[in-house]
């Protein structure tokens, strides 16, 4: 092997001086520049025999000899032939800092918080809560949302018999048929109330129990089988908050709030059908105040949708910090970690507490303006219903039928709200835990046909 240093050919060419080793493979000698490899220009007498284990030293000093933030060079064949070499270079990449990696990162992957804020995702759909329902679980879910229409149906049929009972108390006698009639009805419909209502909540709750179970199941076997690169990118101090936390908030969501909420919507509508058909204008009157309530209730239901995703998201985050510092809490003692990992905590509890404090202080606003446009759509319709009577245009028990649909109608208004808040909140729980469930594995481990068995 010949020794490193700068030569001169015997073309008398001078080598780059940058010239790093000289080695002779297949009786030809080739200089290693920082910008390229020559061959040399030698007489056709010259004969230099080269021992194997040198052509093995002279090629790692091929490899080595560049400096290694340049990259590695490669030798390959030039196109003008004659067995010349070129040097090809690799890609070379710039080092990156700490903060340019940060600066990159979250421009790829924008936070949550602002994910959220703008808007949110988009992409999924309450349907989709259902993957892992079996046809048992789609025969329950529509005999719940069945019954539950049914018995949200039968509480509004009140106003009809209290009307049908003020005219019978209001008439000279009393009609005691009207009465008794009136009470029969109150007995009946209390006993369907009682059938449906139970019907309703065993088949959501039975369903949404046992899709949670298939979940649980699915989730786990999922993340057991990922390739332990995606442990890499996330946290897996989270996933057990995900399983336990989150699953519980869809059962809620899939259970009985969603037979509630089919319930109550239910009531509202066909409380308005009686007031319209009891008394048309008199509902009109009270509806007057219905586009402020919605828009409001409406507001309501997209923010708590939205910030109690946000906040799901932290709270993982902070269990997963208690979790890993409990789990290793003698390595944390004795590296005297505790006020570290209790400010860690802390940061990331006060920050979903400010936001949760931000948001009910508005939410209070938007639920006390409300109920309050409640009540005025309540006395206005009782003032309209009276001067109606008194001119003899109606009877009081219309006036009371309409006014009490109505406002069995509306009153549903206010039970819908904290039931679609649960259902939304199931919705954005179950987005990221399906998310993990759509992650495809690059190794499966379920596939026996694929890969390479040893």
């Amino acid at each position: 092997m010949i020794p490193v240093r700068q030569r001169r050919w015997p073309s008398g060419e001078p080598t780059n001086t940058h010239t790093t080793a000289l080695t002779a493979l297949n009786h030809r000698a080739f200089s290693i520049t920082g910008s390229s490899i020559k061959r040399p220009k030698c007489s056709s007498s010259q004969n230099d025999v080269i021992h194997p284990c040198q052509q093995v030293i002279a090629a790692l000093i091929v490899q080595l000899a560049t400096n290694p933030t340049r990259g590695m060079p490669t030798l390959a064949k030039s196109p003008l032939g004659n067995d010349a070499y070129l040097r090809v270079e690799t890609p070379r990449h710039k080092p990156v800092t700490s903060s340019e990696s940060d600066l990159s990162e979250s421009k790829k992957e924008p936070s949550l918080r602002r994910q959220i804020v703008d808007g949110g995702p988009t992409s999924f759909k309450f349907t989709h809560l259902y993957r892992f329902a079996t046809p048992l679980d789609k025969w329950l879910l529509l005999v719940g949302v069945i019954t539950a229409g049914a018995n949200g149906a039968l509480f509004p049929l009140m106003a009809i018999v209290f009307g049908d009972v003020l005219t019978g108390f209001t008439s000279i006698p009393v009609d005691m048929d009207a009465v008794n009639k009136a009470a029969l009805n109150f007995f009946l419909i209390a006993v369907a109330m009682f059938f449906t209502d139970y019907l309703s909540y065993v088949a959501f709750y039975y369903s949404a129990e046992r899709q949670m179970k298939a979940l649980r199941s699915e989730a786990l076997k999922h993340m057991l089988y990922l390739d332990i690169s995606w442990y890499d990118e996330n946290d897996a101090l989270q996933l057990s908050s995900r399983l336990t936390g989150d699953t519980v908030k869809i059962k809620d969501g899939m259970g009985q709030k969603l037979g509630d909420s089919f319930r109550f919507t239910v009531q509202f509508i066909v409380g308005f059908v009686i007031g319209f058909i009891r008394g048309w204008d008199i509902t009109l009157v009270m509806a007057c105040v219905m586009p402020f309530m919605t828009i409001s209730l409406g507001w309501l239901i997209k923010t708590m949708r939205i910030k109690s995703d946000w906040a799901q998201k932290v709270y993982a985050e902070a269990g997963s910090v208690a979790e890993e510092t409990l789990g290793s809490i003698r390595t944390v003692a004795s590296l005297n970690g505790e006020q570290k990992a209790i400010k860690k905590f802390e940061d990331k509890v006060f920050e979903a507490e400010r936001e949760n404090i931000a948001l009910h202080k508005m939410t209070s606003v938007v639920f006390s303006m409300f109920l309050g446009s409640v009540w005025i759509m309540y006395s206005i319709g009782l003032w309209y219903g009276g001067w109606k009577a008194s001119k003899g245009d109606t009877t009081p028990g219309d006036v009371f039928a309409a006014f009490f649909g109505v406002m069995m109608g509306t009153g549903s208004l206010a039970q819908i709200s904290p039931n679609v808040t649960a259902v939304s909140k199931a919705a954005g729980a179950a987005e990221e835990l399906f998310t993990i469930l759509d992650t495809a594995s690059a190794i499966d481990a379920e596939k026996e046909d694929e890969g390479i068995i040893p």
